[in-house]
């Protein structure tokens, strides 16, 4: 949760400065059912300047013409939920070429969800606690947890081998 505690010490910062902007009806219409549109402006500002989203190239609409290539592109999604904090998650089984280019904790925190069908965000995973047992990041506080589930597990098949 540590991306939480940066934004609420954003958004506790002094406003001293404001800023006024013109916009169409229908943009007047969005906005108009935002409880906080001063704090929905603020995110959604440093959400551009910190990196522009792909298919709307920072418009914050996609054009019609790319409506057939996001539909092909989002058919090869899967979502799974983060074992941390559970937000949903593209993954990506039939892309391998994708992940082979990924950097290397998020081939890692991938090939690791693949092995044990549990995904982590990439926060998650960097606050992971890596079990000294089987070497599986666990979220942050599950680690004792997992280990009695692990334990009984190997427990109950030595029982059954036996």
């Amino acid at each position: 949760m540590s991306g939480r505690t940066a934004e609420n010490e954003k958004s506790r910062m002094p406003k001293d400065q404001i800023l006024a902007f013109k916009v169409d009806a229908s943009l007047a219409g969005l906005l108009a059912g935002v409880k906080n549109k001063s704090e929905m402006i603020r995110d959604a500002v440093y959400a551009y300047l910190g990196h522009l989203c792909p298919l709307c190239e920072g418009k914050g609409t996609i054009p019609a013409n790319r409506g057939h290539e996001i539909e092909l592109l989002l058919a090869q999604l899967e979502f799974a939920a983060c074992s941390g904090c559970h937000a949903a998650l593209p993954v990506m089984p039939r892309l391998r070429r994708l992940v082979k280019n990924m950097p290397r904790a998020d081939r890692e925190r991938l090939a690791e969800y693949r092995q044990t069908g549990q995904l982590l965000c990439v926060e998650c995973f960097a606050k992971a606690e890596q079990c000294d047992v089987c070497g599986q990041h666990v979220p942050q506080g599950q680690l004792a947890r997992h280990k009695q589930k692990s334990l009984a597990a190997r427990h109950t098949g030595h029982r059954r081998s036996g």
